[in-house]
């Protein structure tokens, strides 16, 4: 009965419902939409036509530029109603995302698995909420999800034509201006395509130069911007002294920064530009630990609690809507997880590497700097919806075979 359900049909047309739902959750429950950096620099395109968060600073490479573009459209066309505009139309975009889990998973032909990945990703509360949500990773997943399809197609043997790896590199140079996170597993997968044969070296050639030049305008304004080269985001060591400060700090032990200077440092932000800014944080850093590496490796693991968990504000929370709908929800996705990877040694060694790699890489900047966010985990929680429903689909298969023995 459960798999009659589970069809292609289905999956679009529930994922229909769910973007009906959101958009009325926005309009009619929703108490507030606010924005941070995203928002302000949007703001100032719109108003002063300058990529910038503070206007007497000059311009910003504090955020990458996809985003706040992305919302300064909206601000533009719907002026004080553009962030509910921005929500709404992030959940209808969100329509998508399950329908390309599904199309990703079809290209390895695991059908099965796709459709029961899409119907998790539509039963995540986290997912149903962060629509609501002024942050990148409500187009960020989008366009990973767009690129990897693009990219196992071409690794499926589906060699591409010229215009498609135009194409592939256009969303190559999109995808690295949205989030810099994915810049080291997508360079080491882009390689791999010349590396296994799967592109010739003309087309690599092209998808490269491709990105690249699509890429370079953001380096040549940061140079004009800021006199040296800045090739993604300035903020670095601002995110390792973050994690030192109470508000991004879950062990009493590690909140080396008082509140009180935590609080008279970030009043600086509009009065020191930012790469002045970062050898602040560095100093502050220095001083709270004096490199000390204990520190150091104890706030790593600290980190890593806090990403595959809560972040630390949320932490001392037991309310029943974060209860039921995060902790226990991210606990039992992560042991499931786990199994699964068990599953998927024994099954695929390959992808099981695979997706240890993917792991490391959204895991490691954020064990590194902090993880007070909780749409850190939301940029690759997907995954691990996908890895559920291999799980899911092994032991059914398994059953279905011994009762069907006997």
């Amino acid at each position: 009965m459960i798999k009659k359900l589970l069809t292609y049909k289905n999956l679009c047309l529930v994922s229909g419902i769910t973007v009906i739902l959101k958009v009325i959750y926005i309009i009619i429950i929703q108490e507030n939409i606010s924005g941070i950096e995203d928002f302000t620099i949007a703001k100032n395109i719109v108003k002063y036509h300058q990529f910038s968060e503070f206007i007497n600073l000059g311009g910003t490479a504090f955020k990458l530029p996809i985003y706040p573009y992305f919302l300064s459209f909206f601000i533009w066309l719907l002026g004080a109603k553009g962030l509910v505009g921005v929500a709404i139309f992030q959940a209808i975009l969100s329509f998508f995302l399950p329908i390309l889990i599904f199309q990703i998973l079809k290209t390895f032909s695991q059908d099965n698995i796709g459709i029961l990945a899409g119907f998790l990703f539509l039963l995540s509360p986290a997912y149903f909420l962060y629509s609501a949500s002024i942050e990148a990773t409500n187009i960020f997943i989008l366009i990973l999800l767009i690129w990897l399809l693009l990219y196992f197609k071409v690794w499926f043997g589906n060699q591409l034509e010229i215009k498609w790896t135009i194409i592939f590199g256009a969303i190559t140079a999109i995808l690295f201006l949205t989030q810099v996170i994915i810049v080291p597993l997508a360079v080491i997968m882009m390689l791999g395509l010349l590396i296994f044969k799967k592109l010739n070296f003309q087309k690599f050639s092209i998808l490269v130069f491709t990105a690249l030049l699509l890429y370079s305008p953001w380096v040549i304004r940061n140079y004009y911007v800021f006199n040296q080269i800045v090739l993604s985001k300035t903020p670095a060591w601002q995110n390792i002294y973050y994690g030192f400060t109470p508000n991004g700090q879950l062990l009493d032990d590690l909140k080396l920064i008082p509140m009180a200077r935590d609080h008279y440092i970030y009043q600086m932000r509009d009065e020191i530009d930012e790469l002045n800014m970062e050898k602040i944080y560095k100093n502050e850093v220095a001083k709270a630990t004096q490199w000390k590496p204990h520190y150091f490796i104890k706030k790593a693991l600290s980190n890593a609690f806090c990403l595959y968990y809560v972040p630390p504000k949320y932490f001392s929370d037991d309310s029943l809507v974060l209860l039921l709908g995060r902790k226990i929800y991210v606990v039992l996705v992560n042991l499931i997880s786990l199994i699964s990877l068990a599953f998927l040694y024994k099954k695929s060694k390959p992808l099981f590497w695979f997706s240890l790699l993917f792991f490391a890489n959204f895991t490691f900047p954020y064990v590194v700097g902090h993880a007070a966010n909780m749409r850190f985990k939301l940029d690759f929680e997907w995954y691990q919806l996908i890895l559920i429903a291999f799980f899911l689909v092994e032991i059914s298969d398994k059953y279905y075979k011994q009762k069907s023995a006997f």
